[in-house]
Parts: structure tokens; sequence; C-alpha cells
């Protein structure tokens, strides 16, 4: 299925290619036009865990256009160690819809974009583990994979902050100035990442020569159809 210059079932979309589409770069080589996304679920393993919400924002020209954000209801028990840390309750998802399907409409979300035939690549925090739930459930439900290019804050913070011995989301909302917590929810977490990437856009910007920085794309473990993007930083 590509719509909109994004593949979602399928191939994946390259950089400054696909179905008439274009992303858009500042000169920093960082995109400016991008979903912000984040999970959360049962667990750690697509196979055995289910996501019980789904967060994402829509960027143009780095700023927030449109938002998404379900819960699932994942037709198991959530673990008490996942309420404590999300607030996720059986009871609150109890009445939902799974994702059989949400995973539909959050799809055709991806699928109207805001602003013109854009390619949107996925920004997350440590996003290889929410495109493994995605890629999984996508298979399931459509029988082909989820095909996206993707942005990962981790990678970008260790690779531009080496001397930095922690980069989870927590860390760097903090050490940016963009809050204090993390609240474990899909869509504030999605909107912190957003934060996140965009501060470290600027920092670079500032910062760095752009010949100093490049992307170099690697397929992920488990499919070839999600290309990761890694910063690569000349010292």
């Amino acid at each position: 299925m590509t719509t909109s210059g994004i593949t979602v079932f399928g191939q994946p979309s390259q950089p400054n290619h696909g179905a008439g589409g274009r992303i858009a770069m500042d000169d920093a080589v960082f995109p400016t036009d991008y979903v912000a996304l984040d999970l959360e679920t049962t667990g750690f393993y697509p196979n055995s865990c289910a996501i019980t919400e789904i967060g994402a924002v829509r960027v143009r020209e780095g700023h927030i256009v449109d938002q998404f954000q379900q819960l699932v209801n994942p037709l198991r028990p959530i673990p008490r160690q996942i309420t404590t840390l999300t607030g996720i309750t059986d009871a609150m998802v109890a009445d939902l819809d799974p994702i059989d399907e949400v995973l539909p409409r959050f799809i055709a979300w991806l699928a109207t974009p805001a602003a013109g035939p854009a390619v949107e690549p996925i920004v997350g925090h440590n996003v290889s583990f929410d495109l493994r739930f995605l890629d999984y459930n996508t298979r399931h439900i459509a029988g082909c994979g989820f095909a996206c290019a993707d942005y990962d804050t981790m990678q970008i913070s260790r690779a531009l902050f080496p001397a930095q011995r922690h980069h989870r989301l927590a860390d760097l909302i903090v050490r940016f100035g963009i809050a204090d917590n993390e609240e474990h929810r899909a869509l504030s977490d999605a909107i912190q990442t957003q934060q996140c990437f965009e501060w470290m856009r600027h920092y670079v910007t500032e910062h760095h020569e752009s010949e100093a920085i490049r992307w170099k794309q690697a397929p992920a473990k488990n499919s070839a159809e999600i290309l990761h993007q890694q910063l690569v930083v000349k010292r």
C-alpha cells in the first residue's frame, strides 16, 4: 500500500525518492517533515506481547500540525509493572478496539499528510522497538510488512554526545531543558521525542559544518523494508 509518498505496506520510501514525494531537509540534512511516534505495550516481544497505546504527531517544517492517539485493547491482562509505569489499566482498555481495528486507522492517518506529497520518515526514541511491533502486527493484519525510513533520537544523541553515559528519553528531556519527567504515555512521549529531535537538529546547525555529518542507511535486522537512518559525525 503506497499512499501520499509514504510506503506503509511494501517497499520502503527512500530519502528524496518515492511516489512523487520528497523529504523536506534543512542545511544540516535533518528532515523537517516527519512523524514522531511512540507506542506503549504489555512487554518487550511483539510475538508474545501486545500494543496498548499508539501516539504520534505529524511535523511540518519542524512544527507539530496534527496528532494521533489511541488506547488499544491488548486482549490479555496488562502486567502490573506495566500499569505502574504507564498508568494504563485493564479497565481503561476493556471496551476499546483491538490492534486489528486500530492499526488500519493509524495507517490511514499516516497516509493523509497535512501538507503536500511528502515522504514522511518516522522519528522515535529507540524507535526499532516500536517498529518491530508495528511490523509484526502489520504482517499479521495485512500480510506484508510496515515499511519506512526512520530516525532514532537515541542513536542521534549517542553520535552527537559520545561522552554522555545515558541516552534514555528521560535523560534527553532533562539534558535539553525540555521537561523534568517522562510520562511513559504514547502521545506525550512522541511529543517529547519530537522536541528532542528538533533540539538536536538546531544544535547540529549551530555547532557542526554540514560536511562534517552524514546519514548512513542500514536495513533493520528483522525487516529489509525498514531503513534506519544513522547519524555519523566526523570529528
